[in-house]
This record gives structure tokens, C-alpha cells and sequence, in this order.
């Protein structure tokens, strides 16, 4: 009888331990660069949403506003999410009095912190030494993943941009002629490609001048790495007026269709592309719903440019993640605005390599698959 109860409450222990139940309560921390304490410029003065961004106040307000319609996805679920946030500037102990208050981070499961660079790396230490996951939404430095295991970087590395030309259009040896168009400034995404294509011993030329050099024997593909307004709108005349347009590919930075003087003869080029760390479909009837969503509940329009999508995207999926216990193969949540690739650094956290490569076609932007 005894030998048979011990059987009985190590099969049960054994049952309750592999059919453990899934994850249903998290506590998310947001960190906001809000500025709470500082003088805002009177409201009056503002005059159009461009000018309602460049407000410290208001920088990151979307964000939020994103989150909050996230947030409202798991009111009537059976899984439990507490939200706390944090107005974090750039003054360290105002974020250590926070990291330091026992009570309110005793269960913290992850932090959001699209706050200053500057106070990142004290909120990762902070993450690493307990055990808590960190979002870095939209810095590029690559040390802040660097030996901390509990880091997500967000941004892809510039690395992934040479890389995706590669798959695109390199697919046979020498079809294109590649020119690095920049400026006499030497900056990472430039290393990136140069150090690409020297490693992998393909051949292109670099110039600064205002005119690039068109090969007459080969497709062309011109890569511009500058974003001066006024030098973009010089320099684009020398595309747009080149007889052959069809024989030529030109990726720009994603800035330059910002660009209020830029004429239809640009955005009619045959083959116009840029990269983007985040971007919409506005086809889709997921975004649509989220834009009425939106719209519905502030009085104002979903904006990349205000981060209301990155807001939304960032806590449904790193929720959803943690309640599926880091198995990405479990989660079923698409985000609007990013493709999350992560790849692990070595004896580090998770970078997202995917970057978004869009084509400007008939007036309008489609991914390039």
C-alpha cells in the first residue's frame, strides 16, 4: 500500500511538472521619455503635426498610444498583463531610483525602453543581473546587445542592406554595374557596403561627385548614400534626365521621399528602391482595422513618423513571446510595421537582421519579396 502511494505522488508530481501550464501573467515596464518636468511650448503655437513631433512631450506619445491599443487585446483573455510606466529622460538617477524601487520591479518580466541612448546601457545591466528581457526599439548601436544575453535590438544592421542588394540583384556575376554614390562623410552604412563587397570580390566604383558615372555596356546600379536636401535635389536631375532609365536601378535613402521638391519624374523612375527599418502596407485589411482603430480612439491618424504602429507592434509581440516562452514558432501574432529575423550574438542578445526593402512603383510602395 505504501510502495503503491509513493508510485501514485511521483506519477502525479511527473504529470504536473511535463504538463506544466503556459505562462499567464506578465509585468511589462515602460520607460518613455515623456519630460514631465520640463516647460512645453504653448499648444497655440503649433501648426501642424510635423511641428506636434519635434515637442520633447509629445516624441514618443504615439508610441504609446500604439501600446495602449495593444494593451486592450488581452482585457477579456485569461492572461493577466501589468503595465507600469516611467517617465525617463536623460539623468541616471532619476532611472536608478526607479530600477532601484524593490516593489516595483519585483516582477517585472520585461522592460520597453525606447528612451535616451545614453541611459541604456545602465537599464541592460540592470535587465541582465535579474533576469529581465529589454527592448532597444530604434537605436543602431550594436554594443548595447553585445554580451547581454537579455537584449533585443530592434534596428537591423546596416550589414543586412548589402546583403539583401546581393539576393536581389547579384544573382549573376557582373550583370550590374555598382556605383557607391555618397559625399566626402564616411558613415557606417557606407562601410557596410564597402565592406560587403570587397569580401565577397565584387567589383563597384565610389564617387562623390554630382553626377554619377553611368556604364553604357551593363545594367546599372547606383546606391546613394547621401540625404542633404539641397544636394539631393540637385544630383537628381542627373537620373532622372539619363536616356536609359530602364537600364538602371537606384536605391536612395528612405529621406529623400520626404523631399517636398522632388517631381513625378523622379518617383516615375522604372526601378526606384530604399530601405526601411519599418514599413506599412497600406493594402492590408489588418492595418486598415488598425488605422480605424486608431483614428476611433484619439481623433488623430496612425503614423509611422510618430512610432503609433512600432508602439503597437513591439508590446503585442514581445507579449505574445513571453507567453509563449520564447518559442517564436508558437506565436501567431504578425506585426503591421516590422519582419522580425533574429539572429543571436555570440555570447549576446537578439538582433533583428530583417530589414524592409520597398519599391516605389506606379506611385506606390510595395515590399520587395
Amino acid at each position: 500500500m505504501k510502495n503503491s502511494l509513493i508510485l501514485f505522488l511521483i506519477a502525479s508530481f511527473s504529470y504536473f511538472f511535463v504538463n506544466a501550464q503556459p505562462k499567464k501573467e506578465v509585468t511589462i515596464l515602460y520607460l518613455l521619455p515623456f519630460h514631465l518636468n520640463e516647460m512645453a511650448m504653448p499648444y497655440s503655437a503649433l501648426k501642424s503635426s510635423e511641428e506636434i513631433h519635434q515637442v520633447k512631450q509629445f516624441e514618443m506619445m504615439g508610441f504609446w498610444l500604439g501600446a495602449k491599443l495593444a494593451l486592450q487585446e488581452y482585457e477579456y483573455t485569461d492572461k493577466q498583463v501589468n503595465v507600469m510606466v516611467r517617465d525617463v529622460v536623460t539623468e541616471i538617477g532619476g532611472l536608478n531610483k526607479i530600477l532601484e524601487d524593490s516593489v516595483l520591479m519585483a516582477k517585472v518580466n520585461i522592460i520597453i525602453g525606447p528612451f535616451y541612448g545614453s541611459l541604456f546601457p545602465a537599464a541592460a545591466e540592470y535587465a541582465k543581473q535579474h533576469n529581465i528581457i529589454i527592448v532597444n526599439p530604434f537605436s543602431t548601436r550594436f554594443d548595447f546587445v553585445q554580451n547581454n544575453p537579455f537584449v533585443y535590438k530592434l534596428v537591423p544592421p546596416f550589414l543586412s542592406r548589402p546583403e539583401t542588394i546581393a539576393e536581389h540583384f547579384l544573382s549573376q556575376q557582373n550583370e550590374y554595374a555598382i556605383t557607391l554614390w555618397g559625399d566626402s562623410v564616411t558613415t557606417p552604412e557606407l562601410l557596410a557596403y564597402k565592406y560587403y563587397l570587397n569580401e565577397n570580390n565584387i567589383d563597384y566604383r565610389e564617387t562623390h561627385t554630382l553626377t554619377p558615372r553611368f556604364d553604357t555596356r551593363k545594367k546599372n546600379l547606383i546606391i546613394a548614400l547621401f540625404e542633404q536636401p539641397e544636394r539631393v535635389i540637385n544630383c537628381v536631375h542627373s537620373i532622372v534626365n539619363w536616356e536609359d532609365k530602364t537600364n538602371m536601378a537606384v536605391v536612395v535613402p528612405e529621406k529623400w521621399l520626404s523631399i517636398s521638391e522632388l517631381t513625378d519624374d523622379f518617383f516615375s523612375l522604372p526601378q526606384l528602391y530604399y530601405f526601411a527599418n519599418y514599413f506599412v502596407d497600406a493594402r492590408c485589411n489588418k492595418v486598415k482595422q488598425f488605422q480605424t482603430d486608431y483614428l476611433f480612439a484619439y481623433e488623430a491618424p496612425a503614423e509611422l513618423v510618430s512610432y503609433s504602429y512600432q508602439g503597437y507592434d513591439i508590446t503585442r509581440y514581445f507579449i505574445d513571446l513571453l507567453f509563449a516562452e520564447f518559442n517564436t514558432h508558437h506565436l501567431h501574432f504578425q506585426p503591421l510595421s516590422y519582419q522580425f529575423q533574429w539572429t543571436q550574438i555570440l555570447n549576446g542578445g537578439f538582433e533583428n537582421s530583417k530589414v524592409r526593402f520597398i519599391r516605389v512603383k506606379d506611385f506606390e510602395f510595395e515590399e520587395v519579396k
